[in-house]
């Protein structure tokens, strides 16, 4: 009974993180395709992409991750011209691409017994390509 019990348990915690990878997943490919919808190749389209890219996380609407209940604090938005070269802060003009990733720690309830953490990082990438007619996630 006890080997049981502490097999669901391992995939009660497995399957929460499944779960909110999921939810983060969501939110980078919405955050992504936003961003990109704002390049322009100039600073200030830069700015905009960036602003879009967390706007998603705030507001009454916002996208959450564990159920809908936290919001989604951790967002990186790097950017590149060629997907080899990320920056934040490009400054070269001819930016295409946008990557956004979202990083959050997932409590662990069951799996505590076997790791002394009471969470682990769980992460989510997209990079969003803009093109001269279209916007479309790359990956």
């Amino acid at each position: 009974m006890t080997l049981l019990l502490a097999l669901a348990g391992l995939g009660v915690d497995i399957g929460r993180m499944y779960v909110i990878r999921a939810e983060l997943q969501s939110f980078t490919d919405a955050a992504a395709l936003s961003a990109a919808l704002e390049l322009d190749g100039s600073g200030a389209g830069l700015a905009r992409a960036r602003a879009g890219a967390a706007r998603l996380a705030d507001g009454p609407h916002a996208m959450r991750w564990d159920m809908g209940t936290q919001p989604i604090t951790r967002i990186v938005t790097n950017f590149s011209a060629n997907q080899l070269d990320w920056q934040e802060q490009p400054k070269q003009s001819g930016v295409r691409f946008v990557r956004v990733v979202a990083t959050e720690p997932a409590p662990l309830i069951f799996l505590r017994i076997f790791q002394p953490l009471s969470s682990t990082t769980i992460a989510a990438a997209s990079v969003a390509e803009k093109s001269d007619a279209s916007v479309r996630l790359v990956q």
